[in-house]
């Protein structure tokens, strides 16, 4: 049997083999655990190699060029949709002492236009460094080629946040199709560990707040994610926030939680209706007393309207009633 490939392991390079260049030493693997490693030059030498675009023949595969900053457009299907402040600060220090030690990966869109596939980070802070140009690797890369970099490259550089990661699964699922076992051995990740982040999506939205000011954990959430009722959920959330449960605490908390069976809506529905059917019932009694007959009430089908029925056997019986409730008759 083979063994399956663990691409998340592996790197950027898993997804998109490094393009060859004849006679190039480029063809052995690289040393360094990047996770762009085989798809760039080593960082110590790519400032070195970059070319800029507009003094350059069009780049030859791979190779390191300087693209203008605003030529650059962030990648929509960035998993990421939160950038700390004072990581990007410290980043754009650091460039501008050293400069951007490694290549972003960009694919072109049109012309001398690219999207960025890899590198979110450093392009956002060479523009605080105040750059205006930065090196770069061009690749012909696939829609989804792209959203699966994207995502490899915040799993090893910076963890996503436990929604954002969710998402991200949810959302290339909904675009490309296929199963998480599918998603998880193009990502080398296993499907159980896809699968726990995806039961996040079920967490209302007060828990999911709770998830990112770091009021619950990721294994905290992850279990309360199972109460099916969402104001049970949600009580059980503020209770293991104050206390402080482990991960075990609350998976026996909501095991217990549900053993309890919540209301059924449905049944709290036919009592309310069986409710008013006796102070309906009721009121007919006190008309029949009143008129001496025998009067019905009957609900309609649009709320507060109804019928009331008054029967009557003969037109003296009519006749009486009628006076009782101060109305003339065409008798008289």
């Amino acid at each position: 049997m083979n063994k399956p490939v663990n691409r998340l392991g592996r790197g950027l390079s898993a997804l998109i083999p490094p393009a060859r260049q004849p006679g190039s030493t480029a063809d052995a693997p690289a040393a360094s655990g990047d996770p762009t490693s085989g798809l760039v030059e080593s960082a110590d030498r790519a400032p070195s190699r970059a070319t800029p675009l507009d003094h350059a023949p069009a780049p030859a595969h791979g190779q390191v060029v300087l693209v203008p900053l605003d030529r650059i457009s962030p990648n929509p299907l960035q998993p990421r949709t939160t950038f700390n402040d004072d990581s990007l600060r410290e980043l754009a220090d650091s460039i501008r002492t050293n400069g951007v030690l490694q290549p972003i990966l960009v694919r072109r869109t049109s012309g001398n236009t690219y999207e960025l596939v890899a590198g979110e980070r450093r392009w956002r802070a060479a523009q605080l460094a105040g750059l205006e140009a930065i090196p770069a690797i061009e690749r012909e890369i696939n829609t989804r080629q792209a959203f699966e970099l994207a995502l490899v490259e915040n799993l090893q550089r910076e963890d996503l946040g436990a929604l954002e990661r969710a998402a991200a699964y949810q959302h290339y699922l909904d675009t490309f199709g296929g199963t998480t076992e599918d998603l998880a051995a193009r990502l080398g990740e296993s499907r159980a560990n896809i699968a726990n982040y995806l039961r996040l999506l079920k967490l209302q939205p007060e828990l999911c707040f709770m998830l990112g000011r770091g009021e619950l954990s990721m294994g905290q959430a992850r279990a309360l994610a199972g109460v099916a009722d969402s104001e049970r959920q949600l009580a059980l959330a503020k209770l293991t926030a104050s206390r402080n449960l482990s991960v075990r605490q609350v998976e026996a908390l909501v095991r217990r939680a549900e053993s309890v069976p919540t209301a059924d809506p449905s049944a709290d529905r036919a009592a309310a209706a069986a409710g008013e059917q006796r102070h309906l019932d009721e009121l007919a009694r006190a008309f029949s007393k009143a008129l001496g007959t025998r009067v019905r009430i009957r609900r309609g089908r649009s709320k507060n309207s109804g019928t009331i029925l008054i029967p009557y056997a003969t037109i003296e019986e009519f006749d009486r009633i009628a006076q009782q409730v101060g109305a003339k008759t065409f008798l008289e």
